[in-house]
């Protein structure tokens, strides 16, 4: 068997000596592990590979002796299917790497590319010249590597459209040249990095169709406040959440695309035509009206050239709870807005409508008051748009103490509070409800909590001095609390 590989080795050496002796013998070796590794013999072009001088190869440039460039304008190298091998690294002359954007690579970007110093077309690590990145339209998977932050010269990153399941290393916000950043069309998954707002030349950043959670940092502001150099930003198709920060509505913003659309964003900040906006896409979120009518006005004068905000996702949780009898209990319906007009149901049965009835209240609970209660909320300014609220089941409940759960998962402090209310959680929580009510059932607080890990702290002070119920609403569970008010 020794005998068999030595030969075996004799030869290629022999062949990689005779065949190919126009170019350095680590070049050549390397162009035919590359080119059994992606599939070769079934390349649309792949003229005179292996069987001629590699000056004639299709797709191969050779300059004194060494390759500099493989694929290009002309000479595309289209039809690969496998995996770039790592010996990609040893054609250390190689300034352009040019691959088919319709291949059907697969595997991860061999870190070996970091290799190739004098690349100019496309490369990762240690390139220090390379201007663009482009493997657009593969089945590469893996991670994206986190070297590719030591690319100086980088001014295109093109990845999308793969198969990529990492998270966006923080690194790339040292490619201080980024001008087009897409990941769009991939399996990314955790937060986007606040650091890709360090990449105050950029232009393009697309990240849509892809698993990002959490919400789009603050520090993103930069990008808009850079009036000649605006923004084109794409987050649609993900599971981003939260509210886009408030303070963002006091400043002057131009921003050349904003694509929201179909995240869980349940807030926007709010306008007094103060940016200047090409194309706002909101669609396919969780937006109250009140939060979406300064942003209608500014599409209405003209300084928002396009607005998409229809439809959007139901509003808040479901709730599946039960009342005892005598009980009050009040449901709110998420929508809120200066022109909104309310239709409430039980059962699928109007119940009552209205223009003030953002809050539906139960008071004195009685059997008759057993169902599923929804709203339908209406917009005069925002005319294409019917919000829905998810479903109130209320059934009764006997033990009267269930209702009423004074548990140690949760305690209010100081009580009584004068300035501010603390409340802490024994675990985390998430999708809950904080109401407070006067002594005459009335709702003077409502706010929802999408999680909290464990304390939440509210400012009180613009409350009377009285007598109240804290109410926290689960979705299995209704927690109540006496507070009061000094």
């Amino acid at each position: 068997m020794k005998t068999i590989i030595k030969i075996t080795l004799s030869l290629a050496l022999l062949i990689s000596q005779t065949l190919y002796s126009q170019v350095l013998e680590q070049d050549s070796l390397a162009l035919v592990a590359f080119y059994n590794s992606t599939g070769g013999p079934n390349w649309d072009n792949n003229s005179n590979w292996l069987t001629g001088p590699v000056n004639n190869w299709h797709g191969i440039t050779v300059e004194d002796g060494r390759v500099v460039k493989l694929g290009g304008y002309g000479n595309s190298l289209d039809n690969l299917v496998g995996v770039i091998p790592p010996e990609i690294g040893d054609l250390t002359a190689l300034k352009g790497l040019f691959i088919g954007h319709e291949s059907g690579l697969t595997g991860n970007i061999p870190a070996e590319i970091g290799n190739l110093d004098e690349l100019t077309g496309l490369g990762i690590g240690n390139c220090s010249l390379l201007r663009q990145l482009s493997l657009w339209e593969n089945n590469i998977t893996g991670s994206i590597p986190p070297e590719i932050g030591n690319l100086d010269s980088l001014e295109f990153l093109e990845l999308q459209e793969n198969q990529i399941s990492s998270s966006i290393p923080s690194e790339l916000g040292n490619c201080n040249s980024l001008t087009e950043l897409r990941l769009n069309n991939n399996q990314l998954n955790g937060v986007i990095p606040a650091e890709l707002s360090n990449l105050e030349n950029l232009t393009i950043m697309h990240l849509q169709d892809n698993n990002l959670t959490g919400n789009i940092p603050e520090s993103f502001s930069d990008f808009f406040l850079d009036w000649d150099n605006p923004l084109e930003l794409n987050v649609s198709n993900n599971q981003l959440s939260g509210k886009l920060p408030p303070e963002w509505g006091n400043m002057s913003f131009s921003i050349n695309e904003l694509n929201i659309a179909n995240n869980n964003f349940s807030g926007l900040p709010l306008v007094n035509y103060n940016w200047l906006m090409t194309f706002f896409d909101i669609r396919g979120n969780k937006l109250p009206f009140e939060q979406m009518e300064s942003h209608y006005e500014s599409f209405q004068s003209g300084i928002y050239f396009f607005f998409n905000y229809w439809p959007q996702q139901n509003m808040l949780i479901p709730i599946d709870t039960a009342l005892s009898i005598g009980s009050n209990y009040s449901i709110y319906s998420g929508t809120a807005g200066e022109y909104t007009y309310y239709k409430w149901f039980k059962d699928g049965e109007l119940l009552a409508e209205g223009a003030d009835l953002d809050t539906l209240f139960i008071n004195n609970f009685a059997a008759i008051d057993i169902g599923v209660y929804t709203c339908q909320a209406t917009n005069s300014l925002l005319s294409m748009l019917t919000l829905h609220r998810n479903p109130v089941s209320i059934s009764i409940y006997e033990d009267v103490s269930n209702v009423e759960c004074h548990e140690p998962e949760i305690s209010l402090y100081p009580n009584p509070a004068s300035q501010e209310l603390n409340i802490s959680f024994s675990d985390k929580w998430t999708d809950f409800e904080i109401s407070i009510y006067s002594n005459t059932g009335i709702c003077i607080f409502h706010q929802q909590v999408e999680g909290v890990e464990n304390i939440i702290r509210f400012n009180i002070k613009h409350i009377k001095t009285g007598v109240y119920l804290l109410k926290i609403q689960t979705k299995n569970k209704t927690y109540t609390e006496k507070l009061i008010i000094k």
